[in-house]
């Protein structure tokens, strides 16, 4: 029952925002016994479908992003995932993604310091995707930095930044979930896959609510929620 709980609440929060459910949902799935292997298996099927799902349905495109995204940031997520899927067992994925929470949190609720260096983002922004390709493939946590990414490349344009992650998740998702098949198919359980049929459920009627929503204060909220899970993570591990 918390489980489900869990992965339809964030749902919800990703068929809104466009990211939430692989932000929060990995320490949620790893904190609840599941191997990351496992946990991927579970959760990505669902963003993959949330994600392309708003893929469809935006209004925004951009050909230069999607070029750079592909060049940039996918090697580098394919790398770190086989390092990920590989060399499990010398990783503690749970501290891990509790400091990329607290740290992400912190930067971007600090945005308006972090948006003094736009003219020093701009030039390192291929770095920048590589960093994404490498944090999201070896710990699934990639979207915090991206929506980072997003919101300043995007100009705070609402519709604009949620292609951006929408582009980015589907991408990833699909390279990822291939990788998890080739890699860690006889360790993977397939009864959860149920769960991608709750999308379709709550995806269309959230997206009046992205509509009408202010994305300025739910940046805040949710930052402010990923600070808090993150430093809970670390408490309840040790």
């Amino acid at each position: 029952m918390l489980e489900t709980i869990i992965i339809t609440f964030f749902i919800f929060i990703q068929s809104v925002f466009g990211v939430g459910l692989l932000l929060f949902g990995t320490p949620s799935f790893l904190l609840l016994g599941y191997d990351f292997a496992n946990t991927l298996n579970i959760l990505i099927p669902v963003s993959i479908t949330i994600s392309f799902l708003q893929f469809l349905g935006s209004n925004a495109k951009d050909k230069n992003f999607t070029k750079e995204y592909n060049i940039y940031c996918l090697p580098f997520l394919i790398i770190f995932l086989l390092i990920a899927l590989k060399f499990k067992y010398l990783f503690d994925f749970k501290l891990l993604v509790a400091a990329l929470l607290i740290f992400s949190s912190i930067l971007i609720l600090n945005k308006r310091k972090f948006s003094s260096f736009k003219k020093i983002f701009f030039k390192l922004k291929n770095l920048v995707l590589m960093g994404i390709g490498c944090v999201h493939g070896l710990t699934n946590m990639g979207g915090s930095f991206l929506a980072i990414y997003s919101t300043l490349i995007s100009q705070n344009t609402k519709e604009l930044s949620r292609y951006y992650i929408c582009y980015g998740y589907l991408v990833m998702g699909v390279i990822q979930y291939i990788l998890v098949l080739i890699l860690s198919y006889d360790d993977l359980v397939f009864s959860k896959l149920y769960y991608v049929f709750l999308v379709f459920l709550i995806y269309f009627p959230t997206q009046k609510i992205f509509k009408k929503i202010n994305d300025k204060k739910f940046s805040k909220y949710i930052n402010l929620i990923a600070l808090i899970y993150g430093v809970l993570i670390v408490f309840i591990h040790y």
